[in-house]
Parts: C-alpha cells; sequence; structure tokens
C-alpha cells in the first residue's frame, strides 16, 4: 500500500510541476521597472590635496563641486565615513542652481529616505526638474514612480512617455520597460512588434531582464516567429547573468529535454542556482527532482524543505506538493526538513515575494 501512494504521489507531483517554462520575467502585471545603481564616487581616486580643492571650491558655491562633495558625503568618501545630512545639503546647494545630476542624487536621497524624511513627492519634484532638462536617468525614475504611483497617481500612461523618453535616449533599462509595456498593454496599446524591438535594443547592450524577455517571446512567437533555439539562446544569456527566472528555465529545459538534450546534472546545477536566490519556481522544480530522484537520490526531506520555501512565498504548485508529501513523510523527516528550512532562512533571509 506503501508503494502505491509513493507511486500516486510521484505522478501527481510531475504533473503538478510540469509549469509553463516561459512565464513573464515580471511578476504579474504590477512589476516594478528593474532598479538602476547608483552614482558613486570612490575614495581612493581624490587625495587629502583633491578634497580640500573640492571643498574650496563648493564654499565658494561651484555646483559642479557641491555635487561632488555631496557624492563623497554620501558614499563614504571622506574622513568620518558617510553623512547623510552634508551629504544632503551639499546636493541641495547644486541642485538649487540646476545640476542635474545633483538634482537626480537629490531625488534619490528622499526617495530612499537618506539624510531625510522619505519623502516620494519630493523625489519625485526634483526627477520631474531633471528629467525636464533631458536626463534619461531621472526621466527612467519618473515613469518608475508614475508606474507604481510614488509620490504621484499611478497612471500607465505618464509611465510609458518617460520609460519612452529615457530608451529614446539608449538606457537598457527603459528600453526593456517599454517593451514589456508594448507587450503586456499597459499605457500604450499592445504591439508584439514593439515590443521585440526595444527589448531587443536592451538586450543588445546585455541587460539580463531584456535578454530573458525577448527569450520568452521567440518561445511564444510574439512578434518574432516561434524559435525555440533562438529563445534558449536569449535565455541562456540572462542566466549566465545571474538571473534567477532565466535560470529556472534553463533548468527547465535541461530536466524535460526541452530544445536540448536531457541532462539532469545541469537541470541541477541551474534550478539550484535560481532556487538558492530565492525563485519560487525553481525551488519547485529542484523539490520534484528529489521527489523523484532525477539526478539525485531520492530525498524527500530535501523535496519538502523547497517545497515549504517556495510554499512560503505564497507557490500555488508548492503549497499542494507541500501537503501531499507529508502525507508519505514521517514526522522526523518533516522535522529534519523543518530545520533545513530555517537553516536557510537564516542565512538567506526571508522568501521572496
Amino acid at each position: 500500500m506503501a508503494a502505491l501512494i509513493v507511486r500516486l504521489f510521484v505522478w501527481f507531483l510531475l504533473l503538478l510541476l510540469l509549469f509553463h517554462l516561459a512565464s513573464n520575467i515580471f511578476v504579474g502585471q504590477d512589476a516594478p521597472p528593474s532598479k538602476r545603481s547608483l552614482k558613486t564616487v570612490e575614495r581612493r581616486f581624490l587625495n587629502p590635496t583633491q578634497i580640500d580643492e573640492v571643498k574650496h571650491r563648493a564654499e565658494k558655491n561651484e555646483p559642479e563641486a557641491q555635487f561632488l562633495l555631496g557624492l563623497l558625503y554620501r558614499d563614504g568618501g571622506l574622513p568620518g565615513g558617510r553623512n547623510s545630512f552634508q551629504a544632503l545639503m551639499w546636493l541641495r546647494k547644486a541642485a538649487n542652481q540646476d545640476h542635474t545630476a545633483a538634482e537626480v542624487a537629490l531625488a534619490d536621497a528622499y526617495a530612499v529616505g537618506a539624510g531625510a524624511t522619505q519623502d516620494y513627492a519630493e523625489a519625485t519634484r526634483w526627477y520631474t526638474k531633471a528629467a525636464q532638462q533631458g536626463d534619461p536617468i531621472a526621466a527612467y525614475d519618473l515613469g518608475d514612480h508614475y508606474y507604481l504611483g510614488l509620490g504621484v497617481p499611478r497612471s500607465y500612461s505618464h509611465a510609458f512617455e518617460w520609460f519612452t523618453t529615457a530608451a529614446r535616449k539608449g538606457l537598457a533599462e527603459a528600453q526593456c520597460m517599454v517593451g514589456f509595456m508594448y507587450r503586456s498593454g499597459q499605457g500604450v496599446h499592445q504591439d508584439f512588434a514593439e515590443a521585440v524591438k526595444f527589448q531587443r535594443a536592451a538586450a543588445e547592450q546585455g541587460l539580463a531582464k531584456a535578454q530573458a524577455e525577448l527569450g520568452t517571446m521567440y518561445l511564444d512567437g510574439e512578434g518574432v516567429h516561434k524559435d525555440l533555439a533562438e529563445g534558449l539562446r536569449w535565455i541562456s544569456k540572462a542566466a549566465q547573468q545571474d538571473d534567477a527566472g532565466a535560470q529556472n528555465n534553463v533548468g527547465y529545459f535541461y530536466k524535460t529535454g526541452t530544445g536540448v538534450e536531457k541532462d539532469y546534472r545541469e537541470a541541477l546545477h541551474w534550478l539550484n542556482a535560481a532556487a538558492e536566490q530565492g525563485n519560487a519556481a525553481a525551488q519547485a522544480n529542484l523539490a520534484d527532482m528529489y521527489a523523484n530522484g532525477h539526478g539525485v537520490p531520492l530525498d524527500y526531506v530535501e523535496a519538502y524543505k523547497w517545497l515549504t520555501l517556495a510554499a512560503e512565498q505564497k507557490f500555488r504548485l508548492a503549497i499542494d506538493g507541500q501537503r501531499k508529501l507529508s502525507e508519505i513523510m514521517t514526522k522526523r523527516q518533516v522535522s529534519v526538513a523543518q530545520a533545513r528550512v530555517s537553516a536557510w532562512l537564516q542565512q538567506h533571509g526571508p522568501a521572496q515575494q
């Protein structure tokens, strides 16, 4: 009877976890745009004499020096380490003289609450000022605020307008977001051909999210002729840049032999890489391999661990699989698995949502 239960569970789990391999790289329709990195100034580029010169020029009201001094205070490039209050003061002095980069940095400070109370409306005001002066990063961030409704009423049409402004100046993250909005029909009429055009532009700049999105469009034949090999090529590029969603998909390709020769070792490599980043789909796929002994010894404890981590992210298939698996495990096995979950969370932090 126990053997029959095991066989039924394996059959159930196989059906449960063979979900569509090319899900959107964004979560649903409300995923935020990819966040950019703030500009930093490395202390090693400025010696004490140069730092004194920057301070002297800043005190003489030169906006470029004020901007640089603000960054040095923000990033800990001065003796005494970071000083958010001084950073905000000098950035504001430069921004008040229409220094565009300072306006963006000041907006960043308000957006994250560095040196001041977090204030999305004030951040939006400074992003708007810089964007109107033609700064593509400010335009992207302004689009971000309209997309998410930060400091302004949510407006996909305004978000699309500002993302497009930044995209036309070559900003890869903006090109990716414009492509996503064309694909999903948010703020603009749905147009797969335009989506492919913008995603390709960003993908060719090396942006992993765009590479993954372009790959899924080749797999689905959206805006291009369906081409499994080309889809796999772009998704693999994204996976090699540690994009967790792409790593899950590559792992799925090898796990199922989709477009490549079935290879459980490669599947485990990519699924584990994504699962360790907290990707719920990869965690569920990895659990399936342990539950069925594909490429690894049969291990219900390890399978339960990964299903639990995915289930904590409200991944429905994992929730069902976890419940089914617990029915054929001993209490001790479940306890050991739960201890592994706790250890993983302690090392990695809360699971992604």
